[in-house]
């Protein structure tokens, strides 16, 4: 099956995205719980209180008292339903207490009713004359009655009885008993709108579970190729030879895979050709140079000896030049070793030559790699920091994974600006790093090539106190590994 481009794997995934949206929104619409709870029928609160029984709603609390309750906090006293109240229970004012919320729990057709008669609502008094239910106080006040219009009447208790309204909102109702005792009923109302957060929490949740597998599966599907895509660039950087690109993916990262396995076969084929041209340049010269060699017999010594110093120099560099290239084309076959082992090797040698070179180890580490040539790229770090400062102090330690080899010597340092520089084939440094000191430039570039075809960093930097300091840094093998 043709994998799905990546504008095609987008697409769907918003798609689902906007799907799975509109059904969370559709599923909240239809299961949502009420914003307002369903209020409580007047006849129910009535029943409540003229009778012994328990009560069927669990937001009702019906308590019995010997004293009059006062409003609980956060109520104040109603009037005006009091009255209704006390009239459709055929009891005395004063032997009914009722109380509510600051929303107003009066039935909804009550107050459709009543509303060109009710007076606006003060929380500070009941609905009458003056402060408080004084001598000024009647409940049965309205307006005079518009001319041209019937006056409209406050509603019964009748009226009340045959609408049954519920009662909506925190209220307390309290009336006496024959017995002198008082009954209650106290209606809390849950608030909704923690129900509804708890309700849309539930569905995110949903939602979520069902895009997260989806957006994951397609994260991993477009990053893998890609990261795949940045590996293969890396191993291009120190092993033009590796194996090309696996064309898999979707068909933009196909595309690419082929693009760069084209780059990479040109790479390699300029490098291969760069390296035929450069060996038979110098394989064909060393004819000539011995002709050359042959006729200085001719000369006076004095010229011969010269001419044949300036011969000997020549062979010299056609045969580093032929090593290089060897060393580049011939890699060998690699193994698990134990590279502070292999640093002290390297230094006990140029030691036991007379040289001055000191190694502080650390502890082991194993790494995976070419013996000759990491022993090649050692020793050319070494020689190169005996060359130019005499002396040559060894440092290795581990730093996470990395294992990292210090070489500084006391020789007059570089130019920053040329570290890069100085990596290539045939680069020298500073004068003063005259072709006296021996080598021709292509010691740094050897360690260099080497270190990278082991996918570690070789950087030169000068130091604080003077000299020069090559920091090599080698990937150690996983504790799996090296156990292995």
């Amino acid at each position: 099956m043709k994998p799905l481009p990546i504008f095609a794997r987008t697409f769907l995934l918003l798609l689902g995205a906007l799907l799975v949206a509109l059904a969370l929104g559709f599923g909240l619409l239809l299961t949502r719980p009420p914003v307002r709870p369903v209020g409580v029928p007047l006849s129910e609160v009535v029943a409540l209180l003229s009778s012994q029984l328990p009560p069927t709603n669990s937001r009702l609390t019906v308590t019995d008292s010997a004293q009059r309750p006062a409003c609980p906090d956060g109520q104040q006293e109603d009037w005006f339903m009091g009255r209704r109240l006390a009239g459709w229970m055929n009891v005395d004012v004063g032997a009914l207490h009722y109380c509510r919320g600051m929303r107003l729990p009066v039935p909804v057709d009550v107050l459709r009713q009543s509303r060109q008669w009710q007076r606006p609502f003060d929380p500070t008094r009941p609905p009458g004359h003056g402060p408080g239910p004084g001598p000024g106080f009647d409940p049965d006040d309205r307006p005079p009655p518009v001319a041209g219009q019937a006056p409209r009447q406050p509603p019964s208790p009748d009226d009340i009885r045959r609408a049954n309204a519920p009662l909506f909102g925190d209220f307390f109702v309290a009336v006496r008993k024959p017995d002198g005792h008082w009954r209650s009923v106290t209606h809390r109302m849950p608030g909704a709108l923690p129900s509804v957060a708890r309700h849309v929490l539930v569905l995110f949740l949903l939602g979520a579970a069902v895009m997260l597998p989806l957006a994951w599966w397609f994260s991993r599907a477009l990053s893998a190729p890609i990261r795949r895509f940045a590996q293969a660039a890396d191993r291009l950087g120190s092993n033009p030879g590796a194996p090309p690109l696996d064309r898999s993916g979707p068909a933009e990262l196909a595309r690419a895979a082929d693009s760069f396995n084209a780059m990479q076969a040109r790479i390699n084929r300029l490098l291969d050709e760069r390296t035929r041209t450069i060996g038979a340049i110098a394989h064909d010269l060393r004819t000539p140079l011995a002709r050359l060699s042959f006729r200085l017999h001719a000369l006076p010594e004095e010229a011969r000896d010269k001419a044949s110093a300036d011969i000997a120099e020549m062979n010299t560099m056609i045969t580093a030049a032929l090593d290089f290239l060897h060393g580049q084309s011939q890699r060998g076959p690699r193994s698990r070793l134990d590279f502070a082992s292999l640093v002290e090797s390297v230094a006990g040698d140029l030691a036991d030559t007379g040289h001055d070179v000191t190694v502080t180890a650390s502890e082991p580490a194993l790494v995976s790699g070419d013996p000759l040539a990491l022993r090649r790229a050692l020793s050319n770090l070494i020689d190169n920091a005996l060359k130019y400062g005499q002396h040559a102090r060894l440092r290795l330690q581990r730093e996470g994974c990395n294992v990292v080899l210090d070489v500084d010597d006391d020789g007059p340092g570089i130019d920053p600006a040329r570290e890069d520089e100085l990596f290539l084939p045939f680069a020298r440094g500073e004068e003063s790093r005259n072709r006296d000191t021996g080598g021709i430039g292509l010691g740094l570039s050897v360690a260099h090539s080497v270190v990278l075809d082991h996918g570690g960093t070789l950087r030169l930097r000068n130091r604080d106190d003077g000299g020069l300091r090559a920091t090599l840094s080698l990937p150690c093998l996983s504790p799996d590994l090296a156990n292995g």
